[in-house]
């Protein structure tokens, strides 16, 4: 760490070279947000995840990886390392007696399209950001469409 508590630049551009960008297999040295956001490793994923365009020359270029690796604290690797805010609630404004379906006519998935879809629900249940339904409590249904980013 620098005297600003910044990391070396060399080392962050070193640990680039050598980090993949697809390790997310609970990887205890990068899921560091909450104990050592300014981990090594932690930063030079991230600075290697981010997508910065082509119309930037190579000069804006080091400077935005400068920045994301000085702000590298705000960047969750994982849903587990995203932080809920205090007090945050979701309503609907929605009037007493309204119903809604509750069949849903979903588009058989491939196999490969629900182990993906398992996998997302179980790592949202295990992140606390969804929780399990009872039957009796759902008053709405949709079906689900999983579409690949355009990038």
């Amino acid at each position: 760490m620098t005297s600003d508590g910044q990391l070396p630049e060399d080392a962050v551009k070193e640990l680039c070279d050598t980090i993949p960008t697809n390790f997310l297999d609970n990887d205890a040295e990068v899921f560091t947000r909450t104990t050592d956001p300014r981990n090594p490793r932690r930063v030079a994923y991230i600075v290697k995840a981010v997508q910065i365009g082509n119309d930037l020359s190579p000069d804006e270029r080091e400077k935005v990886k400068e920045l994301v690796s000085r702000y590298a604290d705000i960047f969750a690797c994982s849903l587990s390392e995203v932080i809920p805010v205090p007090g945050a609630i979701h309503c609907l404004n929605i009037s007493e007696g309204i119903t809604f379906n509750l069949r849903v006519h979903q588009r058989a998935l491939t196999p490969p399209q629900t182990q993906f879809l398992h996998g997302k629900i179980d790592e949202m249940l295990t992140a606390g950001i969804i929780e399990k339904a009872h039957p009796e409590l759902v008053k709405c249904c949709a079906t689900t469409v999983l579409a690949q980013k355009a990038h």
